[in-house]
């Protein structure tokens, strides 16, 4: 379970999905992998998906999500 994972492997998660996405490779995965990282209190993470949901960039553009990821990194912060 992703939420027993130490910081330095939510990190890896984290540097992974990003890689991912920006790779143009397998996009819904990776927003799980980040979605996972961020509950389980990775800031960058959520971070990461309130700037994606904002942009609309590899997902659907929303505005709601993307306020609910903004709200979740300054809880970790």
């Amino acid at each position: 379970m992703i939420q027993q994972l130490s910081q330095h492997d939510l990190e890896t998660v984290y540097a992974t999905a990003v890689h991912t996405i920006q790779s143009q490779m397998n996009f819904s995965d990776a927003v799980t992998d980040l979605e996972n990282a961020a509950r389980a209190g990775h800031g960058k993470a959520a971070l990461f998906l309130a700037e994606l949901y904002n942009q609309g960039f590899r997902v659907e553009r929303d505005s709601y999500k993307a306020q609910y990821w903004q709200k979740m990194a300054t809880m970790v912060a």
